[in-house]
């Protein structure tokens, strides 16, 4: 079975991550995607390798293969004017042109969308940036870190108030991620109209809108003047859900704030079916009203029993309660396991990392095998002499030092 986006070309010029993983997506759904970089590779290739210097080498760096497997690799410089002609003949083939350079940048090269909208009707430009086209903040350079995470609100009132408050630190790569996919969708539905009109599209997907998006819940509940207030200390956020320790040092997580037929099966596992009742706590506004009390008497029941005990009892009551979980133990996690989320890479050192598995579940994709990503140019004679360049056009691009 062919897969759905067979005979796609994807042409990306893309560095660090929410873009790549755009057309990593692309390609685990059958696209062809010939990936441009620069003479000594995109820089998320040494910054994904540094994540783990003590193991990670430049043939064995699954930081940067995770979004970066299924492509082709060429090495082409586009400073130059024979650079530029030798991108100019990939994209008239092209269906999708994706990037994350920086508009200026990409006015400079000539590749940004009014330069090309014209010249290739058909394409579909597909564009990630860090604050959106507009506004003070439109070419301000952006990260996960920043424009995620840090601007939307997360880091600074997801940290429950405590005597030594501090924000939350960010995990690697989330809002890319995000965006990354919500890109990829765009392109889906772009090359699907396509179809219908024979005209490309110009689709973009920003870190800051996907972090504003993402973190909508919290932007609508704390609207003022009537809005919640965050951050808040730990009694104060919602009970009976959220984190409790149990008694074998570990943390369990319980989710029963938005369902309220829950939380009379949460008082029953702890063993206080009377709080069902009591008027303190028979309705939500009751528990908010007085949550700190209701946190105390949760916080020692939960320290009463193991976090197995309280998994087992979370089950039988049809509960979502869960063991809170390390990083580090998602690698045998039974679950994951019996779903292949996380499969063996096996690099030609004979080394083996475990690595998430692709996202992208569709019987017509069938499985998706991560697989370590070329070298640097590793790609760049084949791509181009499919595009018609002769070894001696070949030679002569390389003395000029347009490719590797």
């Amino acid at each position: 079975m062919a897969k759905p986006l067979e005979g796609i070309k994807v042409i990306e010029l893309a560095d660090y991550v929410s873009v790549p993983v755009c057309a990593r997506i692309l390609a685990d759904m059958g696209a062809e995607v010939i990936k441009i970089e620069r003479s000594g590779g995109s820089a998320w290739r040494a910054s994904a390798k540094a994540s783990c210097p003590h193991k990670f080498t430049d043939a064995e760096n699954p930081g940067y293969d995770i979004n970066n497997t299924g492509k082709k690799h060429i090495v082409l410089n586009l400073k130059t004017k024979d650079g530029l002609e030798v991108c100019h003949k990939m994209l008239k083939t092209a269906d999708v042109f994706i990037t994350n350079l920086r508009i200026p940048a990409l006015k400079r090269l000539g590749l940004d969308y009014e330069s090309l909208k014209e010249k290739y009707p058909t394409l579909v430009y597909a564009i990630g940036l860090g604050y959106g086209e507009k506004g003070p903040d439109a070419d301000a350079p952006a990260f996960d870190h920043t424009a995620f995470w840090a601007r939307t609100g997360f880091l600074l009132d997801m940290a429950p108030i405590t005597d030594d408050y501090h924000p939350v630190f960010p995990p690697s790569s989330v809002g890319d991620n995000f965006t990354g996919m919500t890109l990829a969708v765009q392109v889906c539905a772009a090359l699907f109209n396509r179809v219908k009109t024979g005209l490309g599209d110009y689709v973009r997907s920003s870190l800051f809108h996907n972090g504003v998006f993402a973190m909508g819940a919290m932007q609508i509940a704390t609207q003022q003047p009537n809005g919640s207030v965050y951050p808040r200390p730990r009694q104060n956020l919602g009970v009976a859900s959220g984190d409790y320790l149990c008694k074998d040092g570990r943390y369990v997580y319980i989710a029963s704030g938005y369902a309220e037929k829950l939380i009379p099966k949460v008082f029953a596992i702890i063993g206080r079916e009377d709080m069902i009742s009591d008027p303190r706590f028979s309705t939500a506004a009751a528990r908010r009203q007085n949550s700190a009390e209701l946190y105390v008497i949760m916080k020692e029941a939960l320290l009463q029993h193991t976090s197995d005990e309280w998994l087992a009892f979370g089950k039988e009551a049809d509960i979502p309660l869960v063991k809170m979980q390390h990083f580090s133990e998602l690698s045998d996690d039974e679950q994951v396991l019996a779903n292949g989320y996380i499969q063996d890479v096996t690099y030609p050192s004979g080394a083996v990392y475990k690595v998430a598995s692709s996202p992208i579940e569709m019987d017509s994709v069938g499985v998706i095998s991560t697989e370590p990503t070329r070298p640097v140019g590793a790609d760049t004679r084949d791509v181009l002499i499919g595009y018609g360049y002769t070894e001696e056009q070949l030679q002569q691009l390389r003395n000029d030092g347009i490719i590797n």
